[in-house]
């Protein structure tokens, strides 16, 4: 197991960015009203409590029906592995990730099993970034994508 690696920090800005995961809206800029951040925000925080609960219990088959397949193409990509692998916390112990559930075992479970999310930033109707505030620094915690009515841990 290694220790939590805090969030990564947030530019001051958010910025509009494309994606192949889902088609952003592509006429007018999205605009983002009090009921729809509500409601995004409830939703969001359900969904990572209910993503919690799946990390504790290590179950790599329950949580990996939460990825996009972009995530855990990105994230099964050997370099990538070969990458993470290199980061102090894990090379301090000697762990060298292999595959997705190796990833999930010494990076997720030590890291999210305990995630609160804070705040939410829009990025477009299907795009939102889950937000969890620690010492006062505003990280991101997830990258979120909307698919078929429910949210999704993506990259983009």
């Amino acid at each position: 197991m290694v220790d939590e690696p805090p969030p990564s920090p947030l530019p001051p800005e958010p910025v509009q960015e494309k994606t192949e995961e889902t088609t952003p809206q592509e006429q007018g800029e999205f605009v983002v009203t009090d009921e729809i951040y509500s409601q995004t925000l409830d939703e969001i925080k359900e969904f990572i409590q209910v993503l919690n609960q799946v990390i504790k219990s290590k179950d790599f088959e329950a949580w990996s029906a939460y990825l996009t397949t972009n995530y855990i193409q990105r994230t099964s990509d050997p370099q990538y592995l070969a990458e993470q692998s290199e980061k102090p916390i894990l090379k301090k112990k000697n762990v060298v990730l292999k595959s997705l559930s190796d990833y999930f075992i010494y990076v997720v479970v030590p890291s999210r099993s305990g995630a609160h999310i804070d705040d939410i930033e829009f990025i477009d109707r299907y795009h939102v970034k889950a937000i969890s505030i620690i010492r006062n620094t505003r990280g991101l915690l997830y990258l979120l994508v909307r698919e078929e009515e429910q949210w999704k841990i993506g990259v983009w």
